[in-house]
């Protein structure tokens, strides 16, 4: 047989584009680029302002990458992520107690900020990282210049706009007459997590250099905003990512550092505040979440309660001991919460997600590396005394943090 012949028809089949085709395909590509761009801008600046306003920013952006995927589709934390979702999901199917509200079982979704973020930026040309953090550190002053405002006079903008039908303000614990910072959010905790971990990002951009200086005026504003929030864990996540910075970006942070923690120091109600993260007394709330944690997991071992059933579940367990204690969230602790709801299984694929994005950023050479792995090492630290996993507004900054110094290819780091 002559395979000559056969060959001809087998090319027919296959012929050249058309100027038409390829006509289609590059607005096809302009518009997922304007679309991808314009949707991560919006994500990044609305990370501290608004959580409507990041999803939905993040879906158009997502549909860019949906009308032309990037080329390299695989990331440093996929399988990590994936593992972990596949152990939440099989933990609700056989919880005892059944599977939570979606809305709870889907507290993973977050995560989804990651591969867009991640990916987006693979659709766009260099610099696009940097770019996406002067918006986040735009959004963040905003936010920031609001919350200094309402250490002082309770303001709620939301609320003055009319898009809120109560305000949110809360007393600044511990200063008679003022008010915790909330920004644009409804808990001052939630704001102080969030800011804390952008604070880390843009300041371990500014410590590499990768970002202008006045970035380092919304870095400043930030760091403020937090303080009169009196949120503790936020204080302590932004001391180990000043450890982090300053290890990687010389003793010059170091030094800088420690001058603005001595000038937070000079506010009587920030230092104490602060002295009390090291009280047993006055955490002893803390202590009795912790037990009634450790009770769940010694019912649940293996399999645990379920992704998202915390909530549902921990009730009996406060009532046995003091019926009228408040806070029935989460166990206040990464780990723990994790290991009660998702057991051992569920518990090794969070901290995989963690050790692999901690290792893919000591390995890079992307100026942004820094930033991000301060920005870890802030939601490490809060998440020991915190439940910043089920936040989606805090998570969605973490997520954010990561994709970008994530997004381009490895570069072997700079030695020295």
């Amino acid at each position: 047989m002559d395979r000559r012949k056969t060959a001809a028809p087998l090319a027919a089949a296959s012929p050249e584009p058309t100027a038409t085709t390829l006509q289609r395909d590059h607005r096809r590509v302009r518009a997922a680029g304007v679309l991808v761009a314009a949707g991560l801008l919006g994500h990044a600046f609305f990370l501290s302002v608004s959580i409507a306003g990041m999803q939905i920013a993040l879906a158009v952006a997502a549909l860019g990458i949906l009308l032309a995927p990037p080329g390299r589709l695989r990331t440093p934390l996929a399988l990590p992520v994936i593992a972990f979702v596949v152990v939440a999901v099989i933990s609700d199917l056989i919880s005892p107690f059944g599977p939570p509200p979606l809305a709870f079982a889907t507290l993973w979704r977050s995560a989804l900020g990651y591969f867009v973020v991640a990916l987006g930026l693979r659709s766009l040309p260099e610099g696009w990282p940097e770019r996406l953090l002067l918006a986040a550190a735009a959004g963040l002053a905003l936010a920031a210049v609001v919350g200094l405002l309402q250490y002082r006079t309770g303001l709620d903008p939301v609320h003055a706009l009319g898009l809120r039908p109560e305000a949110a303000m809360v007393q600044a614990p511990g200063v008679a007459g003022r008010f915790g910072a909330m920004g644009f959010f409804t808990s001052r905790l939630t704001f102080g997590h969030n800011a804390a971990i952008l604070v880390a990002l843009l300041a371990g951009a500014l410590a590499t250099r990768a970002l202008p200086w006045p970035a380092a005026i919304s870095a400043a504003l930030g760091l403020a905003a937090v303080a009169v929030t009196f949120d503790r864990a936020a204080y302590l996540g932004l001391c180990a990512a000043a450890l982090v910075i300053a290890l990687r970006a010389g003793r010059r942070f170091a030094l800088l550092a420690l001058v603005l923690a001595a000038l937070a120091a000079l506010h009587p109600g920030v230092r104490e505040r602060f002295a009390t993260s090291f009280s047993a007394v006055k955490n002893s709330d803390r202590v009795f979440i912790w037990s009634r944690g450790v009770e769940i997991v010694a019912d649940h071992p293996l399999r645990g309660i379920g992704f998202g059933n915390y909530q549902r579940v921990a009730g009996q367990y406060y009532d046995r001991v003091d019926p009228g204690f408040p806070m029935r969230t989460w166990a206040h602790n990464l780990e723990l919460s994790t290991l009660a709801e998702t057991g051992p299984l569920g518990l090794l694929a969070m901290l995989w997600i963690w050790i692999a994005a901690a290792l893919a950023l000591l390995r890079s050479g992307d100026p942004l590396a820094t930033g991000a792995l301060a920005a870890l090492a802030a939601f490490l630290t809060i998440t020991q005394t915190h439940d910043l996993f089920y936040d989606t507004k805090v998570m969605y900054a973490l997520w954010f943090a990561l994709g970008t110094a994530l997004s381009r290819a490895p570069r072997p780091a700079k030695a020295g």
